[in-house]
């Protein structure tokens, strides 16, 4: 190879690296989070004032996610954007207000926001009394654009009214939250058997009349305090005298406990009765053998980082309730990964492709939960068990009855993660449905059933005998086919086909340290005796290490004919040791 070609092999190689970095993971950012904000108020109108391309990549990703999302858009031409596109908001906005909406909802784009064009100069000349414009920050996170709707929305809000008694808002779920809506459909559950009403979700499908009521409210719940919804609670507080909480995440069974806890001790309501029976009822489920079996040994990754408060309530939950090892976390936020660290050794905060792929191979965990990219990631490494927890996705039905968070969320998880790793784990051990298991016929050379015993001690004890019966009768035909005994090779290539994923990472050790120790077990020479040794005298050979026993029996031989001894005794072995300082 010519120096040349060795440099346009370099370039292409950096060229490649550089189309992966451009194709880098997408983080939703603050355009999409005012969207998704308001999107979920069903009887306003959203207004995207964005170019074509801009609104039909956030239609698409409504559509398939959420059950009936509605979005209109200016559709400005790039003409528009170098004349200004006042006229064009203008006109879209006269066709909304002619529908009588209870409230529109003006999203301003990454464009309009660059151009600095007078949104709220034609909002003002079409006149509509509930108009609300937000404008999300440029480089803003998703949070960020959640939080900017949200308080946007404290204008609608008014102070007249009663106080509901008994009754919260739920602050944070929005249209496009990873399983938002069994989320709230569990908590309310939990909430009514409780005697406390929701006042109004904010924001996920919820009308004008509950934002414009929600300082009716006695108490404010923030669900999702590591990503959206303090700021809101915070200004409710200060501008209507409404407490918050956000100290406790719903999820497992501890958790959801604590947090209805602390929300009926401030109602003054008593609810021990109810959460002692669902504790009753979790520890009836948790403690069945499958489950117990299935978690125990088991090892999870999460890479909820759109999600950071599932990072914190899911690892905890895991680790804390389950026994499972959180053996890498992926955060957006250093408050989730404070949050997070004490119950998982490496958390990552915003992670790259790269730093994320080569987290998974290093730590090789029984079950990833993530998002589309994270299961095209692992996927392509080869990992089997992975359960849906954040977005993006490419499309995922959501119902009611599925929630990650409160009591029935608890058993939710332990169902799905559970089944997830025992079944995938299963088929992968199985192999062949109809396949044979080893009758012991064939020969192993020792090598082989050392490694055999080593694959066996990385194996949950689950499924052990299922997968060791497989690497047994495979090893045994793949032996008879090539005519010889099972060697460590043959099973090396046996057990990367027929053992989970998780443990293939590891076979490397087990194997270059088998056959190490073939190299140290090899027989060393043993010595010849040129002269007469009494049993005593060679007993004490054993003490003498195998590199140096040559040495000793022809050094002792060749002190006794010095001494004229004709007969190796104990005493003349000691004499020699003592000469020698021993």
């Amino acid at each position: 190879m010519t120096v040349q070609s060795k440099k346009d092999r370099i370039k292409e190689e950096a060229a490649q690296q550089h189309k992966i970095k451009v194709k880098e993971i997408h983080k939703p950012s603050s355009f999409e989070g005012a969207l998704w904000a308001a999107q979920g108020i069903t009887d306003a109108r959203v207004i995207y004032h964005a170019p074509p391309g801009c609104y039909l990549m956030q239609h698409m990703n409504s559509i398939c996610n959420e059950w009936h999302p509605e979005m209109y858009s200016t559709l400005i031409s790039y003409a528009e954007v170098m004349q200004g596109t006042g006229t064009k908001l203008e006109e879209v906005l006269g066709k909304a207000a002619a529908e009588k909406p209870q409230a529109i909802i003006i999203i301003t784009s990454p464009v309009v926001e660059i151009t600095g064009d007078d949104v709220e100069g034609a909002a003002a000349a079409v006149g509509f009394d509930k108009t609300v414009i937000v404008r999300p920050p440029l480089g803003g996170t998703l949070a960020d654009g959640k939080e900017k709707t949200f308080i946007a929305l404290t204008g609608l809000m008014k102070t007249d009214g009663e106080k509901r008694k008994k009754s919260v808002n739920l602050i944070g779920p929005t249209y496009n939250t990873f399983n938002w809506r069994a989320d709230v459909f569990e908590l309310k559950r939990m909430l009514s058997a409780a005697g406390i009403y929701v006042n109004a979700v904010l924001t996920a499908d919820c009308t004008v009349d509950e934002i414009v009521n929600a300082p009716r409210a006695e108490l404010n719940i923030c669900m999702y305090p590591y990503d959206c919804g303090l700021k809101l609670a915070r200004k409710m507080q200060e501008q209507f005298s409404i407490p918050y909480t956000a100290g406790h995440i719903p999820i497992g069974f501890r958790e959801a406990a604590a947090w209805l806890e602390e929300i009926t001790r401030f109602f003054t309501v008593d609810a021990k009765n109810y959460i002692a029976r669902e504790i009753t009822s979790a520890r009836d489920f948790v403690t069945t053998l499958l489950v117990t079996n299935t978690f125990f040994e088991a090892s999870a990754a999460l890479s909820t980082d759109n999600c950071d408060t599932y990072s914190v309530g899911i690892s905890s939950f895991l680790h804390r309730e389950l026994g499972m090892d959180i053996c890498m976390a992926s955060v957006a936020t250093e408050a989730a990964a404070e949050k997070v660290s004490p119950v998982c050794s490496t958390v990552l905060i915003n992670p790259s492709i790269d730093e994320k792929k080569a987290a998974y191979l290093d730590k090789s965990p029984t079950i990833i939960l993530g998002n589309y990219y994270d299961l095209k990631l692992v996927t392509d490494l080869g990992f089997k068990n992975f359960l849906f927890a954040d977005i993006p996705l490419i499309g995922y039905i959501f119902s009611e009855t599925t929630p990650f968070m409160g009591f029935l969320g608890a058993q939710h998880l332990v169902q799905e993660v559970g089944n997830e790793i025992y079944t995938k784990i299963f088929i992968e051990t199985k192999g062949e449905m109809e396949g044979l298991i080893s009758a012991g016929e064939v020969p192993w050379e020792l090598e082989a059933e050392r490694a055999l015993g080593r694959i066996a001690e990385l194996l949950p004890h689950f499924i052990r005998s299922i997968a060791l019966k497989k690497i047994h009768q495979v090893a045994d035909d793949m032996a008879v086919q090539r005519k010889s005994s099972v060697t460590v090779d043959m099973l090396r290539e046996v057990s990367l086909k027929y053992t989970p994923t998780r443990f293939k990472s590891k076979y490397s050790n087990i194997f270059s340290s088998i056959k190490e120790e073939a190299v140290d077990d090899e027989p060393f020479e043993q010595p010849v005796f040129t002269m007469d040794w009494e049993q005593d005298a060679k007993d004490m050979l054993e003490m003498v290490p195998d590199d140096f026993l040559l040495k000793a029996v022809e050094g002792t031989e060749n002190y006794a004919r010095k001494n004229n001894y004709f007969r190796i005794t104990a005493a003349i072995v000691e004499e020699y040791r003592d000469k020698l300082g021993f």
